[in-house]
Formats: C-alpha cells, sequence, structure tokens
C-alpha cells in the first residue's frame, strides 16, 4: 500500500468539497500531529475524524530538523513536518495545495500533488466516474481552494479524457 503524507490543505478542501473520502483509496495517509492540530483549528472535525487518517508525532530531533527546513526552504512549519515525515516513511506523495511548500518539496526529489491530483487518481484509477469527477471538482468551487479557470478547465478536460 502506498504512504502518502498530507499537508493540511488538502484535507481542509477535499473535507470542505464534501470529498474527502477520496484519500482513502490511494493509500495510507500519514499526516504530522501539527498538522492535525492546524486542520482542527480551522475546520474542526474532531468528532468526526476519519479512523484513516493517521496522526504521527514528531519526535524532538525530527522537529528541529523541519525547523532547519521551514527557514531554508521558506515553508510554514507544518509543511516542512509534513516533508520530514514525507522522507522519514518513504512516502510516494507529499500532499500540499501550497504552491511555495510543492515547489520546494518537488526540488528536494519527492513526487507532490495536491487536492486535484486526488480527484484525478481516483478518476484514472476508476473510482469516479465522470459525473461524479465533475461534481468533485465543482465542489472546490465552494471551498477555500483557490483555482484558476484555466487549472480548473484543464483538470476538467484531463476527467473528460479519462472518462470518455
Amino acid at each position: 500500500m502506498s504512504i502518502i503524507v498530507c499537508d493540511s490543505g488538502p484535507i481542509i478542501h477535499l473535507y470542505e468539497a464534501g470529498i474527502l473520502s477520496l484519500l482513502k483509496p490511494i493509500g495510507e495517509i500519514l499526516m504530522p500531529q501539527s498538522v492535525s492540530i492546524e486542520i482542527l483549528q480551522i475546520i474542526g472535525i474532531a468528532s468526526d475524524w476519519p479512523y484513516w487518517l493517521q496522526i504521527i508525532e514528531l519526535d524532538l530531533s525530527e522537529q528541529k530538523e523541519a525547523e532547519m527546513w521551514a527557514r531554508v526552504g521558506n515553508i510554514h512549519k507544518e509543511e516542512a513536518e509534513a516533508f520530514v515525515l514525507a522522507r522519514m516513511k518513504n512516502a510516494e506523495w507529499l500532499l500540499t495545495d501550497d504552491l511555495d511548500a510543492r515547489l520546494f518539496v518537488s526540488l528536494m526529489g519527492l513526487e507532490v500533488h495536491g487536492s486535484l491530483g486526488v480527484v484525478l487518481w481516483n478518476v484514472a484509477h476508476g473510482n469516479l466516474s465522470q459525473t461524479e469527477a465533475i461534481k468533485a471538482l465543482n465542489g472546490f468551487k465552494q471551498s477555500s481552494l483557490w483555482l484558476s479557470a484555466k487549472i480548473f478547465n484543464e483538470a476538467l478536460k484531463a476527467v473528460i479524457e479519462m472518462t470518455s
């Protein structure tokens, strides 16, 4: 099973779009404790926290390493902790919607995807029909995820191509 490490953005945006469950079939979903705290502060899903979203507490040396990466990479603490966890667990992907974090993580040699990638992965693996995928993409319009019209239309085009 693939190991996927998440930053808070994709969890928040997928939750707001009503499609958080699309993460479950991708693999083992991990996040640092700091990311879970940030998520709880923003959307407060503590009472119905999905059992398959695993929270990992970093030890002191891992937290210090994350602090260093946050400074060097000019990224937030939670993003840096997700990066450290992804390296530590040999994750297949790191999920983040933050542009600076995406650039940093990819330059450091990790595969990085965002909320749209979760929808497209599910389409590619036959978990969503064209209608379901379009509904999922439209759900992002109700979320706090900022998408340019160009990126949204490219994702829509990809869904149509994959399902035709």
